[in-house]
């Protein structure tokens, strides 16, 4: 009997490496607090925002004024873990480089409208290119 190669199910912990998964756990976040490793140390720390959640391989992670343009292509890995009260904290893992998000505020009083994700046609591009749209582009 052929059996089909199942995927991964991760519930609470987990690590993703596949830019889609990346995508799918960070959309549950808005605001956060980061921490920015380089080899060990700390090099930035602070509240943000997260406006842009991307994978493409031509462009970098931001942050800038408080604004998070995040591009999980910056990165190896996401390691996620979920502590005992419930708080989810993600890792983004690169070559020295670890930054560290974890959501900010009461989760009941979070409003997480995760944004519209959209598969480009895979003629036109790689077929790991998506795009997750910002509310503005959903009225053109």
């Amino acid at each position: 009997m052929d059996r089909r190669r199942l995927a991964p199910c991760l519930v609470g912990n987990g690590t993703v490496s596949f830019p889609r998964d990346m995508i799918r756990a960070l959309e549950t976040l808005e605001t956060i607090d980061f921490v920015q490793e380089v080899d060990g140390e700390v090099m930035a720390e602070g509240r943000a925002t997260l406006v842009k959640l991307m994978a493409d391989p031509d462009s970098s992670t931001i942050l800038v004024n408080g604004c998070l343009f995040l591009n999980v292509t910056s990165f190896r890995h996401l390691t996620f873990t979920t502590s005992e009260d419930d708080e989810c904290t993600f890792a983004l893992v690169g070559d020295g480089m670890r930054l560290t998000l974890t959501p900010f505020g009461e989760p009941e009083l979070r409003t997480i409208e995760p944004q519209a994700m959209r598969l480009l046609e895979d003629t036109a591009f790689d077929e790991d290119a998506f795009v997750a749209l910002e509310e503005d582009d959903e009225d053109e």
